[in-house]
Order: C-alpha cells, then sequence, then structure tokens
C-alpha cells in the first residue's frame, strides 16, 4: 500500500489540474464568444463609416477600386488622441466585465 500512494498523488494532482484546465477553457471560450460578439455589433455601427470612406477614397481618386475597397475596411473605429469607437456597446460591456469579473 506505501509502494501506491505516490502513485495515487500523482494521479490526483492530474486530475484535480485537469478539471481546473477544463474549467479554464470553458471560460476561454465563454469570453472568446463574448468577444466575437463585441466585434460583430462594432461591426455593424463602423458598416457606414467604411462605406463613407470607400467613397470618399474613390470620389477624391486617391486610389482604384481594390485600394479604396482595403482602406476602407481597414478603418476600425480608431480616433486620434482617443479610444477606438464603439466599445462602450453592450456586447462589448458584457466582454469586457466578463474579462475583469475576478479583479476588484
Amino acid at each position: 500500500m506505501h509502494d501506491l500512494l505516490p502513485v495515487l498523488l500523482i494521479l490526483l494532482t492530474g486530475a484535480a489540474s485537469g478539471a481546473a484546465s477544463a474549467g479554464d477553457q470553458t471560460d476561454a471560450d465563454k469570453q472568446a464568444e463574448l468577444d466575437r460578439q463585441c466585434e460583430a455589433a462594432r461591426a455593424v455601427k463602423l458598416a457606414p463609416i467604411r462605406a463613407d470612406i470607400y467613397t470618399e477614397c474613390l470620389e477624391k481618386k486617391q486610389g482604384d477600386q481594390a485600394y479604396c475597397r482595403r482602406s476602407a475596411d481597414d478603418y476600425n473605429g480608431n480616433r486620434p488622441g482617443g479610444s477606438p469607437r464603439f466599445y462602450e456597446l453592450p456586447e462589448c460591456e458584457a466582454a469586457f466585465e466578463f474579462r475583469n469579473r475576478s479583479r476588484s
């Protein structure tokens, strides 16, 4: 029986850490889903701005259609001297709160 004790400890320790990893994975999956929902909501808000950027680029002849499309698609809502736009949306606030739920 004495010889089995180290083996049992190793097995129990491995099982406990495996359970923690499964819980962490669930949290990671939930965080990824919340982040995806946030970015999807932001994309909806950014779409008209990106369309304006594309149109303005074409009208000012800043490049061809492909260049203007890339330029518009790359716009992420960044503001000079400020934070990116639309992170105040409920979906983004939920993702932020979940990420920071254990910090106080």
